[in-house]
């Protein structure tokens, strides 16, 4: 299955929460950012021309679609693939060691990922409905893959959701995992061993960057940035509709981000002894972030908007960065702000280029549509 450029930076944003607690949990070392994504290419590339040029196990006419928000787990909806894939992992469960074998060896890197979104889905489709075999089929899908064509990092990832969903619903997570062991090849079948060697700390949903959030249609996921985060109010709730105001716009899918932090300097140099005041007194931080689609314009891969979702202790901290931002505005910036402001609830949004070079696609005064939606957002909030 093909990713696209933006599917590839969804990945590297699982990879990434992987990689904060693999950081946080394992003796200090040098890490270089795509190292493993490197040398899974290269087993990738490695692999013999019979089995390149093999059909695919996957179905070829169905696929995840970024821009519709599949890889998004904070309110997924179910496709047709889950099922396809569902079927799948059930039927290599099923089978013999060698025809295991030739659907592991004939799947690209490609269709690894997509598999590995299947599990991370349906994580959350388990804790909605109840079902252990929405577990049992997501460590199969696990199971299916070759750890040496994977950035490992994201296959924990997974295990981490899996095994959080399985303790959700009351089943028996660890022989869960053990008898995917047993299906995997022998690198994925010790990791997924060494994940269950993990201290209880170390298996928590938030030691992997994810927290479980309600949504309209039952449970979803969203990431967790490891900041303080004592709000008192639905911060994650803001949050999504802030994500649809978003969506609603030329920017998707929004991701939602908990326990984050705004960081000064978007606000800086303005009045720093303020600056610093106001951000003593947050309570909470929520982050929505999000890509600007293709059809706005032909540099969309490097075009993004992040808004901050804040809740501080009084309402004159919020009243500070409402005043920082509106100067901030008026100064020359790579970047375009919005900002709103109600009672102790401030949010402020970021346009900008990530490439060096290119022109932001917002302007100031474009910008400044949001303004209108996030206040309207924050007056139906009580805080």
């Amino acid at each position: 299955m093909f990713w696209t450029v933006l599917g590839l930076l969804a990945r590297l944003a699982v990879t990434a929460r992987g990689l904060a607690f693999w950081r946080t949990s394992r003796p200090r070392r040098i890490v270089i950012i795509g190292e493993e994504m490197v040398q899974a290419r290269r087993g990738e590339a490695a692999r013999p021309p019979g089995l390149k040029n093999a059909p695919s196990p996957l179905p070829t006419d169905l696929h995840y679609d970024y821009w519709l928000g599949d890889l998004n787990l904070s309110d997924p909806v179910e496709r047709p693939l889950d099922r396809e894939l569902s079927a799948l992992c059930q039927r290599f469960a099923a089978s013999d060691l060698p025809t295991q074998s030739r659907l592991r060896d004939t799947a690209s890197i490609d269709d690894f990922y997509t598999i590995l979104s299947y599990g991370r889905r349906s994580a959350v489709f388990a804790m909605r409905d109840r079902r252990v075999e929405r577990v049992r089929d997501g460590l199969t899908a696990i199971a299916i893959i070759e750890l040496s064509r994977i950035d490992f990092r994201d296959a924990l990832v997974a295990l981490a959701l899996l095994y959080h969903a399985a303790v959700t619903i009351g089943e028996q997570a660890n022989e869960l995992l053990q008898k995917a062991a047993t299906l995997a090849e022998p690198k994925m079948s010790e990791l997924i061993v060494g994940f269950l060697a993990r201290s209880d700390d170390q298996r928590e949903l938030h030691q992997w960057g994810y927290t479980v959030i309600e949504t309209n249609r039952g449970v979803g996921l969203v990431g967790w940035d490891f900041q303080r985060y004592e709000p008192t109010c639905a911060l994650h709730q803001i949050g999504l509709s802030l994500g649809k105001l978003v969506e609603q716009d030329k920017y998707g899918p929004a991701r939602v981000a908990l326990a984050s932090q705004l960081p000064a300097i978007w606000l800086s140099l303005v009045d720093d002894n303020a600056l610093r005041r106001a951000l003593a007194s947050v309570r909470g931080v929520a982050t929505i972030s999000a890509e600007l689609r293709p059809e706005a314009s032909q540099d969309f891969r490097s075009q993004t908007i992040t808004m901050f979702l804040v809740e501080v202790d009084e309402e004159g901290a919020a009243e500070s960065l409402l005043r920082l931002a509106r100067e901030k505005q008026t100064r020359a910036n790579s970047f375009s702000i919005a900002a709103a402001k109600q009672t102790r609830l401030f949010c402020l949004a970021i346009a900008r280029s990530v490439v060096t070079g290119t022109a932001s696609f917002e302007t100031q005064t474009g910008l400044q549509r949001f303004a209108i939606g996030m206040a309207e957002i924050l007056r139906n909030q009580v805080v």
